[in-house]
This record gives structure tokens, sequence and C-alpha cells, in this order.
């Protein structure tokens, strides 16, 4: 069966039909992850720059793939399949959706007229873009691939995640508390004056207030994670599950929500605390902030719509098997 996931802008996905999921958790809610690499690494709203970023996203993701151990041909070419169809998805039906939500933010700081109720709401398309990932990702399209893989795949993958959260979990214990809120505090006005906006005192003041104000919950994701990851190579193991596919996917959709879950007041007191932020900054702007961020932010728009339309270089696989289809409301 399908169904059809709506979000901002009246466009549509085809997706497989699947348990509502909840909102992403791990986050104090950026815009959009996807702009946050873009700005990372292109550190400007130039389509001749972008475009080439954009276009090697999947090849990242398929050297993060291979990393994971030695695969065979059918194996590569299965998850090939996928991320070709998730990559397509993702550029024609998810970058014009990122653009409209940046023109509705701008018109609004330009306007001066941004209320808390406007950025909650762009919060909350915010969270629908990066729910549409999460449903559409590879990986929810790869259990019967999962099927295939030997005991010794298994074993290299769980030790590879283990190592890599023991690592993470290492380098943030290795820092005080002060020393994280003023290394966010610095990545955060380094971000924003890479759109233009470059914070004053009062503004870093705000922010810094937030950071120390959120309550942090990364021990507790750590540990929460950590069983999750210990049942999730167990069960992916059970290949002769008659109820495989179904029973990876439910366990898939309690890792978006863990600490929502687990922790759900601080979990929401976060959420408020950011929105109520972001409203206070918006509203601090003056009028050179919100005339330099406006420009960025809608010439950034236009970028992502103008990359939506350009041609995939691979051939796209027109099955709902291996990821969610463009609809032809989107093309």
């Amino acid at each position: 069966m399908h169904t059809r996931l709506c979000g901002t802008g009246g466009q549509e996905i085809s997706t497989p039909k699947r348990k509502p999921v909840h909102r992403f958790s791990r986050t104090t809610y950026p815009l959009l992850a996807l702009v946050l690499i873009l700005l990372v690494q292109g550190c400007t709203n130039s389509r001749l720059i972008i475009s080439p970023v954009y276009n090697r996203l999947d090849d990242r993701m398929r050297d993060e793939f291979n990393k994971l151990g030695d695969f065979n041909q059918e194996q590569k070419a299965n998850f090939e399949s996928r991320l070709g169809t998730f990559h397509v998805w993702h550029r024609q039906s998810e970058l014009p959706q990122y653009a409209q939500l940046m023109r509705t933010v701008v018109a609004s700081i330009t306007n001066a007229d941004t209320t808390e109720n406007n950025v909650k709401a762009w919060m909350e398309t915010a969270e629908i873009r990066t729910q549409a990932i999460r449903e559409c990702h590879p990986i929810n399209f790869s259990f019967d691939l999962m099927r295939t893989m030997t005991d010794d795949q298994f074993v290299f993958i769980e030790e590879r995640f283990n190592k890599e959260q023991t690592k993470n979990r290492e380098r943030r214990e290795s820092r005080t508390r002060k020393e994280r809120v003023a290394r966010r505090l610095k990545n955060t006005v380094k971000w924003a004056g890479r759109i233009g906006l470059d914070f004053n005192a009062g503004q870093r003041a705000m922010l810094e207030s937030a950071f120390l104000r959120q309550v942090s919950l990364r021990t507790e994701y750590y540990a929460l994670s950590a069983d999750w990851n210990k049942q999730f190579f167990n069960m992916a193991r059970d290949q002769e599950n008659l109820t495989y596919e179904s029973d990876m996917q439910d366990h898939l959709q309690v890792l978006w929500s863990l600490l929502e879950t687990a922790h759900t007041e601080q979990w929401q007191a976060n959420r408020e605390l950011w929105q109520e932020t972001g409203f206070q900054i918006i509203d601090s702007l003056t009028s050179s902030q919100r005339r330099a961020v406006s420009r960025w932010v809608t010439k950034m728009s236009v970028t992502l719509d103008t990359i939506s339309t350009y041609e995939p270089s691979f051939n796209v696989v027109n099955d709902p098997a291996v990821g969610c289809l463009v609809s032809a409301e989107s093309t």
C-alpha cells in the first residue's frame, strides 16, 4: 500500500504506509539540516558553489556505506538504487519546499511583523521536512539488503557504531559544561555570520542564556541509543523471522523519538525554550540586520529552486519498493 505524505506548499510524496513518527528529538531545531551542510561547506548562496556540493551528497552517503563493510556487488547495487532514488526525490520534492519556507521567513523578517506563532509554525514546518527525510531515507528500503548480510558484516558494523559512540561520549566528557556552551555559542555566531547576520552583544547574550538554560539530555541519549543499537543488531541477525521487515521498520521508528518518549517534560521544555529564543532574536534584529538576512536567504531560495530542476546524472528507478517517488505535482 501507499500513502501520500503532505507537506508545505501543497506538494506530496509517495511513501510506503507506516506508523506516524514523532518530531526529531536530538536537535535544538536548526531551520534545515541540508542548508547547514551547504553553509558549512560552501559558505555561500551561489548556485555555482552549492550545486556541486549538493550533487556530491550522494557520494558522501555512498562512501559512508562502503566504510561499513566489505559488501558484494549485488549488495552495492541494492544500495545504489535506493540512494539514487532518494537523491532524486530529495532534489525534486524537498528543495522547492525548503525554498518556499525561506521565502516565508524572509517576508516576515523584512516586514518586521514576526510573531511567536510565526516562529512556532516555521519550526513545525522544518520538523515536517525532517520527518519526510527520515521516512524516505534509504535505510527504510534496505531491509531486504540486511537479510543478505553475513554475521561478519554485522559484527563489523556494530563494532564501528560502538566505537563511534564511545568516541563521541569521550569527546563530550573532555569538556566542561561551560566549555561546551562557549563552543556552541561560537559555532552559532559563525554560522549566522555566513548568512550576513552579525549578532550584537545583546543577541549573543540571548543565545548564551538559552544554551545555559537548556536541559542537556546528551548523556541520557547515549544510554538510550546504546540499548537501541543492541536491540537493532539482534533483530537484524534474525533473518529467518517471518515479520523481519515490519519488525525492523517499527524498531527504526523508535529511534527518532527516544528522548521525546523517555524524557518528555525536559524535551518539551527545550523545544519551547528555542521557540521563545528564536522569536526574541528575530524581534531584536536591526534594520540593517534584516536587510542582510533577507538578501542572503532570498538568493539561497532562488538557488535551491534552480538546483531542484536539474536532471539527475543517473538512472531513476521508478519503483516505490526502493524509495519515495516524486509525485506529478512536484515535477
